[in-house]
């Protein structure tokens, strides 16, 4: 995308039409207060910004309707949008048209067909804007953003007041929560991310909804199934005290529940009276309490376990310490046996009663202490299997006593509600509790749980796949490749424009959103370099070196890059400004430096980017004149005279 004209239209139907070369520098330059600076306003409300920045003067009360014509690989774009309302600055309203050929449209012809949020999709969409998603960091408390390009038009944009501000690298930086948006869309429009990342982060979401589902769902089966299992070992144990079955050890799940429904519906149940009613009821008072002492002994091994640990951590900081102490010997080389006699005094030579160890004996000293910390060490995973071995033992315990418990409870409960009933009808309350427990029992089965578990790690290994497509680490990467490549044009240019620091490496810092040159004392972000001159220079060259980057690499970013006054350091005086070209010999050849970079970068790449620079030069140099598009000297000016006179 590039401009091919701005055209303005008066309140009674006039048109001012400003035309612009494609593919090339385009220079508007001219005296102050000409409406120079106008131009790069009514660009950025064309591409679809809601407010429309103007100063109140002769523009406000001459134009109903600001429009541009731009140029896309598909054909052209017009888009208009009318002046807003007395008192307010800023409107949704628009139009827009697409075409092959079209020109600047007629008074006439314009309506409002079309809003601000439809000129920036379609026109995203013709420069190839993809659908994207930048996801912030869980807990931030940012929503999501979708690049679009009005934040690539942040790129391609820079009032006079932004170009010179050591503060701020990029338009409209400084406003609230705008930094953070430039962090989080550059790195798409830098191609860092994948281009099917919101495809992916769509399908990461609802990956993760089928995973928390998933799980839920076979939670659920698995506290069914053990539910269940233990109401089915309670009835089991319940209907073999009552005499109803005949073995002890429960068959499985459907053979149990076979035997237990030909139980019921078999006739009549012996009475609760029955001595092999108590009979087992004490069977399971026993089995009771020998899993009751078996659980005890099992937390007596683990208490024991944890105690062995605890020393042996103890004892191991202790060896440690001794083996760090002993270390230093390894300074003194490999011991040999010509050391020097250890019971004699080294000063005096004379015996001593205590002699001290030899070299010999530290070093094997250090080696036995070397061996116990390895047996040690080596102890601790045997430890660590011990112990989850005695927790799975004691769950199965406890899950053996509450089925145990559950049945003696079920005993005593009934035998309290038959106490008072007749033979039969005791019989018969037994055989109705019993079938009514059956029919409760949760329905899930082995079966069921594994089939829920499979849909489970089939989800989970879903997300995983694509956690690891959308690793944060790889685009991190990715971006700090693109950005080097950027900083070596930086560097480059930061010589020819004999910037301060130059000749040191210059990067853009995407965290800061500032320059940075590294320097022998640390590195220098923007706003630490002095003067007005290095500070436009540097945000020169960044956005030089950012488009030379996406115009090589064909990111979706309008070709278009508008520099309002980037000389202005230059010209202080108004006879500066109103001839074109500095007095002092210094700042013209500064300036000359500076638009040739500008110039050279413009035809390297054309025809592919565009660069509209408004400015008060007007340098005497062939390459120079030919760049001149419009030059608002000796009366002319964005709005011509007439127009503000009809408006009086």
């Amino acid at each position: 995308m590039q401009l091919l004209a701005i055209i303005l239209y008066s309140k009674t139907g006039d048109r001012q039409i400003l035309e612009f070369t494609p593919g090339a520098l385009n220079v508007v330059t001219g005296e102050s207060k000409t409406g120079k600076s106008a131009l790069l306003e009514i660009v950025e409300s064309c591409l679809g910004r809601d407010t429309l920045q103007m100063p109140v003067g002769p523009i406000t009360s001459t134009v109903s309707w600001y429009a541009a014509l731009f140029q896309l690989d598909s054909g052209r774009a017009f888009v208009a949008r009318p002046a807003p309302k007395a008192g307010r600055s800023s409107t949704q309203q628009a139009m827009l048209a697409f075409g092959t050929d079209l020109e600047p449209l007629h008074y006439e012809q314009l309506e409002v067909n079309s809003d601000t949020d439809t000129v920036r999709e379609q026109l995203g969409r013709r420069i190839g804007i993809e659908e994207n998603l930048h996801e912030p960091p869980a807990g931030s408390g940012r929503q999501a953003l979708e690049a679009h390009i009005g934040h690539a038009a942040l790129l391609c944009l820079q009032r006079q007041s932004e170009i010179a501000d050591p503060a701020f690298l990029f338009h409209r930086q400084g406003e609230q929560f705008m930094a953070q948006t430039l962090k989080d869309t550059i790195p798409y429009f830098l191609g860092a991310v994948p281009r099917d990342q919101a495809l992916r982060r769509a399908q990461l979401t609802a990956a993760k909804r089928e995973v928390r589902t998933a799980d839920t769902a076979y939670q659920q089966a698995l506290h069914s199934a053990q539910q269940a299992q233990a109401g089915l070992a309670s009835l089991w144990r319940e209907a073999f005290a009552l005499g109803m079955v005949d073995t002890e050890e429960q068959p499985e799940r459907t053979a149990a529940l076979s035997a237990l429904h030909a139980a019921v519906s078999a006739g009549p149940v012996p009475a609760a009276t029955d001595p092999r009613t108590a009979e087992r009821r004490q069977t399971l008072e026993q089995q009771r309490d020998q899993l009751r002492a078996r659980l005890r002994g099992v937390a007596a091994e683990r208490e024991l376990l944890l105690q062995q640990d605890d020393s042996a951590s103890g004892y191991a900081g202790a060896v440690r310490t001794q083996t760090a102490r002993l270390a230093s010997l390894h300074l003194l080389g490999a011991p040999s046996d010509s050391d020097q006699d250890s019971s004699v005094c080294a000063l005096c030579g004379s015996p001593m009663s205590e002699p001290d160890p030899s070299a010999q004996e530290l070093h094997q000293s250090l080696q036995r202490l070397q061996t116990q910390l390895q047996d040690v060490e080596a102890a601790r995973p045997a430890r660590r299997a011990a112990l989850a071995q005695l927790d799975q033992r004691a769950d199965e315990l406890r899950t053996s006593l509450r089925t145990i418990d559950q049945t003696l409870q079920s005993l005593v409960s009934a035998r309290t509600a038959t106490e008072d009933l007749a033979d039969t009808s005791r019989r018969d309350f037994m055989r109705g509790r019993i079938h009514a427990s059956l029919a409760s029992l949760p329905t899930s089965t082995a079966d069921e749980v594994a089939r829920l578990k499979h849909l489970l790690d089939t989800a989970q290994a879903r997300v995983q796949a694509l956690t690891a497509e959308l690793d944060p680490n790889e685009e991190r990467e990715q971006l700090t490749s693109r950005l080097v490549a950027i900083s070596q044009d930086m560097t480059d240019w930061a010589d020819r424009l004999q910037l301060e620091h130059s000749g040191q490496s210059v990067r853009l810092d995407l965290s800061r959103l500032t320059v940075v040159t590294d320097t022998e004392q640390g590195p220098a972000p923007l706003f630490r370099i002095g003067s007005g001159e290095n500070w436009v220079g540097y945000h020169v060259i960044v956005h030089l070196a950012l488009h030379r980057y996406f115009t090589r690499q064909g990111r979706p970013v309008p070709r278009i890059l508008m520099l309002d006054q980037p000389t202005q350091v230059w010209y202080r005086s108004e006879v500066d400004q109103a001839s074109g070209t500095p007095e002092d010999d210094t700042d013209r050849a500064a300036v000359t430096r500076l638009f040739r970079l500008i110039h050279d970068v413009a035809r390297e790449l054309a025809p592919d980017l565009q660069i509209i620079v408004s400015d008060h030069a007007n340098l005497d140099e062939p390459w120079f004149q030919q760049s001149v598009r419009h030059n608002w000297r000796g009366g002319r000016k964005l709005i011509p005279q007439h127009w503000i006179e009809q408006s009086d």
